[in-house]
């Protein structure tokens, strides 16, 4: 016969799943951060290309008020 009471079961039974369930969410949080990394990484790649689409969007921007402003005079 067991010596354990049934509270000692269940308490035992209950610390289980919360130990397996803080076990998930550890590793849900592992996969979550190397996920943000992830589109940390990416966006850091499209800097590059985000900045040259804004130096020729202000090249043209200029371009064409200058060339407005030729045409006025």
């Amino acid at each position: 016969m067991d010596s354990r009471t049934i509270f000692e079961k269940e308490r035992d039974n209950l610390v289980d799943q919360v130990a397996q369930g803080l076990e998930q969410v550890i590793a849900n949080m592992s996969l979550l951060n190397r996920n943000l990394e992830t589109i940390i990484t990416i966006g850091r790649d499209f800097e590059n290309v985000a900045s040259l689409w804004s130096n020729f969007q202000a090249a043209i921007v200029t371009n064409k008020d200058g060339s407005n402003e030729e045409g006025n005079v």
